[in-house]
């Protein structure tokens, strides 16, 4: 897609959302618009009722684990930096009438700010005349919380496969020293002014990195989430009594797959309670550590950190 589509679709999507509006991602994870080469997948949020697109490995780890947090309730992925001063992520949102939001500053006069040549177009006005016209920076996941007094509040989290990915762009090709320099310093900046384009709305900027999530846990995520949204159709009686009958076994540190084939024999469908397990640790009412394989053929390992404690500083609010 040539750059001059790509502005307009970008501007299509972004330039009119307003909350209670359907959030439609800058890029989606499709052949026509995701990255060359990338691992872009589409995963749907049952806590969102929606598609979400995440455009590499890093991004659908990260996802997912943004979507397992009990107090996000809304993820905007692939959302657009304005070039030009814009409102608040928030504003207009229900949890934030009456409240004071600071605008976004754009990026534009931030780039002239610290000396980062910003990303621009040649693109014809109406009256004929060619213009140079800025081109928008993309963030990666822009997650929306509610702190423990109901206050909603956002937290950017810009993804790389590797925390050097951070220092440099491209690190891994071949490159001279003039360019490597040019590339470190590349990075550098736009790292900087994704900082600040959030920070002048109060909102804080956290680098994740997928290197930094430990294997057990991403696999575990990965596996908690493709089973979130199995339908279970079961008496709604009949999954509470087998919920109750979960949390004893749970604590007596028996293994759960028997109890869920003693319940499918009995009433059918042992699948649905295989997935229901699953479900119940997806939404914390079975809190587990993510550090070792969920296995419902082993006791369940409760006794590690609970994962949000463990990445409790990806959460946190500035504010707060």
């Amino acid at each position: 897609m040539k750059e001059k589509d790509r502005f307009d679709v970008i501007m299509k999507r972004q330039a009119g959302f307003q909350w209670g509006d359907f959030y439609v991602p800058s890029s989606l994870a499709v052949p026509r618009e995701a990255p060359r080469g990338s691992r872009a997948s589409r995963l749907y949020s049952h806590k969102l009722i929606r598609t979400l697109h995440a455009l590499s490995a890093p991004e659908r780890v990260f996802t997912q684990l943004a979507l397992h947090h009990p107090n996000l309730f809304e993820l905007h992925e692939q959302k657009m930096l304005w070039p030009v001063d814009a409102p608040h992520p928030l504003q207009g949102h229900p949890q934030t009438k009456g409240q004071f939001l600071p605008p976004l500053r754009g990026t534009v006069s931030i780039a002239a700010e610290i000396g980062f040549k910003h990303h621009a177009i040649i693109v014809t006005d109406e009256w004929g005349e060619r213009i140079r016209q800025p081109y928008p920076y993309l963030g990666d996941l822009l997650l929306y919380l509610e702190n423990d007094q109901g206050r909603a509040y956002a937290i950017n989290w810009t993804v790389k496969d590797t925390r050097q990915a951070f220092a440099e762009r491209r690190a891994r090709s071949p490159k001279t020293p003039v360019q490597r320099k040019k590339d470190r310093e590349h990075a550098q900046l736009r790292g900087r002014l994704e900082r600040l384009y959030y920070a002048s709305a109060g909102i804080q900027t956290i680098e994740v990195a997928k290197d930094e999530i430990p294997a057990a846990v991403e696999a575990n995520l990965d596996l908690l989430f493709n089973m979130h949204g199995l339908p279970v159709s079961l008496d709604q009686t009949l999954l509470e009594d087998f919920a109750c009958a979960v949390q004893e076994a749970v604590r007596a540190g028996d293994p759960l797959n028997y109890l869920a084939i003693r319940y499918g024999r009995r009433w059918g469908n042992t699948g649905h309670f295989i997935a229901k397990i699953y479900q119940d640790i997806w939404e914390r009412r079975i809190v587990v550590d993510f550090n070792k394989p969920i296995l419902i053929d082993h006791p369940l390992n409760t006794d590690g950190p609970d994962l949000f404690d463990q990445f409790n500083y990806l959460f946190e609010d500035f504010q707060g």
